[in-house]
């Protein structure tokens, strides 16, 4: 019996050296970089999606729905349509809600959103209830939010028009840059009875 065991082990070893010469000879050459790739086809696609984003310390930052989600490897950029992009505060509640009607997230978490862009503040604290615009790029890293198209900022009691705007999610401030138009609501003061 032992015998037969060292010459199973003995054919077992002759074996496997003969499939590793084979796949080092090159005669099974087919990988998958072999394939063409066709730029203008997603490698990846999906409908009605759902996507979480977590910080390192595993508490939700984003949450990102969208109609399709469009991922071209190659060219390491994802296209969105109809997106709805939720930032969650440092202790986990929705502070901000963005639509538009495309959205292109590059490789290095920068988020273009496209047409018809549409900011909400989901807090009642703040004086910025409402931005609109054509175009807007988001830092998913640093929460900054930029547009150099004409900006409205709805809040209570005001609106203002610019050509540009910088601001930051986390300080929670927005800054009109050019050709700054506002205007007030004066609220009438309620008497006391």
């Amino acid at each position: 019996m032992r015998n037969t065991k060292k010459w199973l082990v003995i054919l077992m070893s002759f074996g496997m050296l003969g499939l590793i010469g084979w796949n080092l000879s090159g005669y099974n050459t087919e990988t998958f970089t072999d394939h063409v790739i066709n730029k203008r086809e997603p490698n990846y696609h999906t409908d009605n999606a759902v996507t979480f984003i977590y910080n390192p310390f595993g508490e939700l930052s984003y949450q990102l729905v969208s109609d399709n989600i469009d991922n071209y490897t190659t060219e390491k950029v994802t296209w969105f349509t109809n997106p709805v992009l939720t930032i969650y505060n440092n202790v986990g509640i929705p502070a901000w809600i963005m639509k538009s009607r495309k959205a292109k997230l590059m490789n290095n978490k920068v988020l273009y959103l496209y047409n018809n862009v549409q900011v909400d503040n989901l807090g009642a604290e703040l004086q910025i209830q409402r931005i609109l615009t054509q175009n807007a790029i988001i830092n998913l890293i640093t929460q900054d939010i930029l547009s150099d198209d004409k900006v409205t900022i709805i809040g209570q009691g005001l609106n203002s028009t610019g050509l540009k705007m910088r601001g930051n999610f986390r300080t929670r401030s927005t800054e009109l840059i050019e050709d700054i138009k506002t205007y007030y609501v004066l609220q009438k003061k309620r008497e006391k009875k």
